[in-house]
């Protein structure tokens, strides 16, 4: 792996992205679900596509817009660290996929043992 650069535990790599996936699932393609195989789930998840299809939507685009915003954060971060660009493209890439917390929390444990400085710099930032 890249100097600078460390994955987040398999548990974040399953739930997150799996969730990001039944979201968009449900907002754009919803006839692609077999809601009447899932039983009582089903029953939810259906009545609430029919219900509130558009707050669905909205969800899914604010979710990604949000992982976005976070990518770009720990882009920062990165780049105010002075972290080469591999590991910054990597960081970045693993936080919009991610989401910030799990990302930055690993990022934070393994800079504050590389650089101390790293707490003073960002405790105007976080």
């Amino acid at each position: 792996m890249t100097k600078g650069f460390q994955l987040v535990n398999l548990f974040w790599w399953i739930i997150i992205p799996g969730a990001i996936i039944i979201s968009f699932l449900l907002a754009h393609y919803p006839n692609v679900i077999p809601f009447s195989q899932l039983g009582g789930l089903g029953d939810l998840l259906s009545s609430v596509v029919s219900n509130y299809h558009t707050l669905l939507v909205v969800g899914f685009w604010a979710l990604v817009v949000a992982h976005g915003y976070e990518a770009l954060i720990a882009r920062r971060i990165c780049h105010k660290l002075e972290i080469d660009q591999q590991a910054t493209l990597l960081w970045t890439i693993q936080t919009f996929i991610i989401g910030f917390y799990p990302s930055e929390c690993i990022s934070r444990l393994f800079f504050f043992y590389c650089r101390i400085s790293f707490v003073e710099d960002t405790q105007g930032i976080c």
